[in-house]
């Protein structure tokens, strides 16, 4: 079951936990995944912004940014989210999660 909900909306959920639940998912359904870690040394060409997951699945690939509810891409994850195209750049909110748009563009 996808959707928890308590009085005030959805149960907070970490970035980490986020991660967990997607990554799950991504598997479950065949998909590939590499996953960044951001390191010190990330300014020195490793890729600072870079998004969090690469899936790739039959051809197919997609990035997933994961943030909290509320929380902003920094300009460099938005100079890849233009690099990469809109088309397959996610920004994946735990909201994303609970309305069922993470299975949806994993299915």
């Amino acid at each position: 079951m996808r959707r928890v909900e308590t009085d005030d909306g959805y149960v907070p959920m970490t970035e980490n936990q986020l991660k967990v639940y997607v990554l799950r998912e991504a598997y479950a359904k065949g998909w590939l995944v590499y996953h960044v870690v951001q390191a010190a040394h990330a300014h020195r060409g490793g890729g600072s912004g870079y998004p969090d997951l690469t899936l790739a699945r039959d051809g197919s690939v997609m990035w997933f940014e994961l943030k909290q509810e509320k929380a902003s891409p920094t300009a460099e994850q938005w100079l890849w989210y233009e690099a990469l195209g809109r088309h397959a750049w996610h920004l994946i909110r735990p909201s994303d999660w609970y309305s069922g748009r993470v299975a949806e563009l994993l299915a």
